[in-house]
């Protein structure tokens, strides 16, 4: 008999120290005071490079996670930095002639690349929506639908559906679509259209609007109906413009992400039938992951290519893996997916956490060895994944305040 109590404390608890240890770490190491902004880069040895260019990419997750983390009643005093990095998104990254988000920025602001890609139009949105909850600011909440019908109005594909994965500056097509350098080259990616449904679910709780709704509604049958796989249970990554597959890769720390996003977008679309149809796809996709995506020791797999595993760890898919267990044992009880989030969450503390300098590292060996090579914070790295599973963590579990005496006491 698996002692839930128990383990709900355990993760409860390791959830508000590694929240607390991340906070701490991002508005120290990973603020430059001068400039009165967050670092583009810093190192594992917490050195940061001060000629590092600007990515969309890691300053709309950072906005994301102080918005959220601010409007918890314990961590009202970190509103400040969500306020800086939102005048710089709106400042700097925002084009005002084209409307849309620039890719790139150097140091010093200046435009390196200006293309528009998809995905970091949704996590702009994702970053705004959260920001007006905070603010209550409705220009914030403006800017956020003004990219919503930019995404719909250029970048939904008419004839095919889907989202174009990245267009030029002007909103025109161009050659390169690639997210980076490991992604192919085609129009139309299962990330993309996860982090669509992501922001889109979002942005429908801040405006309610029926265009916004409806949107999220086509997005995510659409995600099920084209990227899922019913045969592997999982989904399938990379599709040209005709949506004729053209990639093997298997993803589990996106298949379990996108367990527990679709659940959220679902319950946000209420339709009864959809929703029933989405508790089974999330519990067959954390069931195979648990079958071939984790080891023994707890640790989510990265992915699998042309039938070879990858053998080391990426932080992200072990953060959405305690979510997406989490999520599947609060849909169904019945069996030891808590049990095994904590299991994950263990193997994080003792292998991703630096607890020497702070933060995740990036990526481990299957022989616990550290890649020292990736930088602690960069373009592609925020508190967002590792910050958004705590925060999650401390939602779900909130309860436990309440009852925390009357569980510690009757475990004593």
């Amino acid at each position: 008999m698996i002692d839930t109590d128990h383990i709900r404390i355990d993760i409860y608890d390791q959830s508000v120290e590694g929240l607390d240890s991340l906070l701490a770490w991002w508005t120290t190491f990973g603020f430059d005071n001068v400039r009165n902004r967050f670092y583009g880069e810093v190192g594992n040895n917490n050195q940061p490079n001060e000629s590092a260019t600007l990515m969309v990419i890691q300053r709309a997750r950072i906005l994301w996670f102080f918005s959220v983390v601010s409007q918890k009643e314990n961590y009202s005093q970190y509103k400040r930095f969500a306020d800086i990095q939102y005048e710089e998104l709106v400042n700097h990254f925002y084009n005002e002639n084209t409307k849309g988000f620039f890719w790139e920025l150097d140091q010093n602001y200046s435009v390196l690349k200006n293309r528009k890609q998809s995905y970091a139009q949704a996590f702009c949105i994702y970053a705004l929506s959260e920001y007006y909850l905070l603010s209550g600011n409705n220009k914030v909440k403006r800017l956020a639908y003004e990219t919503f019908s930019m995404l719909e109005s250029k970048v939904w594909d008419n004839v095919y559906h889907g989202y174009i994965e990245a267009l030029d500056h002007d909103w025109s097509a161009m050659e390169d679509m690639r997210l980076s350098d490991k992604d192919q080259n085609v129009p139309k990616t299962m990330n993309t259209h996860l982090h669509i449904i992501e922001a889109y679910t979002t942005l429908c709780k801040v405006t309610g609007r029926q265009d916004v709704q409806t949107s999220l509604e086509r997005v995510t049958r659409l995600y099920v109906d084209k990227f899922y796989n019913e045969k592997s249970k999982g989904f399938q990554l990379f599709f040209d413009n005709e949506w004729c597959l053209c990639s093997d890769i298997i993803s589990y720390g996106h298949d379990i992400e996108s367990s527990w996003l679709l659940y959220e977008a679902a319950l946000m679309i209420d339709d009864e039938i959809f929703t029933t149809r989405i508790k089974k796809i999330a519990l067959d996709i954390v069931e195979e992951v648990i079958h071939s995506g984790i080891n023994i020791d707890g640790a989510v797999k990265n992915e699998v290519h042309n039938m070879v595993t990858d053998t080391s760890y990426d932080w992200w898919p072990q953060a959405e893996g305690v979510v997406g267990f989490i999520n599947a044992y609060e849909i169904d009880q019945s069996k030891s997916y808590l049990a095994i989030a904590q299991k994950c969450l263990s193997f994080i503390d003792q292998h991703i956490v630096d607890h020497d300098h702070g933060e995740w590292y990036w990526k481990i060996s299957t022989d616990y060895e550290v890649d020292t090579t990736i930088s602690k914070s960069n373009g592609w790295k925020a508190p967002y994944h590792n910050g958004r599973m705590y925060i999650e963590i401390l939602h779900r579990l909130s309860n436990l305040e309440n009852e925390r005496s009357k569980l510690t006491n009757i475990i004593i």
